[in-house]
């Protein structure tokens, strides 16, 4: 090869790599993991996504069990927790929660138990209610305690990491109840 050939092969690798470098600065952003690149990869603020009960019923036996689901995206994580309750008297129901942000990685679902105007139920009753939270991702590790009329039921601990390829997360939670109902808790990423 001559001389001309071997200036226009290092032209050539030089322009490709000088676009290939403004390519990768392009799709990651100026965040961490792509957060605020031309994707739209900013976080959305902590909300309550979905939330909705199940009718009371008066069961043979009750088991206070719960559920909980994750999914980890580059810019937030959605956390489904749900769960059976005892309600505590014949014309309860389980109310509308709220859900709030305490501090920069702690979140509280609050979930009451609301007297109704219905006809009273022949016992207490049991409901099942399901609910889906966002928090942001990548925040370092976060914290979601679920209440029922402010008394703490259970609290999951968790990690969620973004990056350009999406997110992962991991998670570990508690229980606890103030009757002999028993209680578990299942939590998968």
């Amino acid at each position: 090869m001559n001389r001309r050939g071997l200036f226009a092969v290092a032209g050539v690798l030089v322009l490709v790599g000088l676009v290939g470098t403004g390519s990768v600065i392009a799709f990651a952003g100026s965040g961490p993991g792509g957060v605020g690149g031309p994707f739209g990869d900013t976080s959305d603020p902590p909300a309550l996504l979905h939330f909705e009960s199940a009718g009371a019923h008066c069961p043979d036996d009750f088991s206070a069990n719960s559920s909980t689901a994750v999914s980890a995206g580059a810019a937030n994580t959605e956390i489904t927790y749900s769960r059976n309750v005892s309600l505590p008297g014949p014309s309860h129901a389980v109310g509308g929660p709220t859900f709030e942000r305490v501090n920069a990685s702690a979140y509280v679902l609050d979930v009451p138990m609301a007297e109704t105007e219905n006809a009273p139920r022949s016992c207490s009753g049991v409901a099942r209610y399901n609910g889906t939270m966002r928090i942001p991702a990548g925040d370092g590790p976060w914290t979601l305690i679920v209440r029922h009329d402010g008394e703490t039921v259970t609290t999951l601990r968790g990690d969620s990491n973004r990056s350009l390829l999406g997110g992962s997360t991991s998670v570990s939670g508690s229980a606890s109840a103030s009757d002999s109902a028993t209680n578990s808790t299942s939590s998968s990423a």
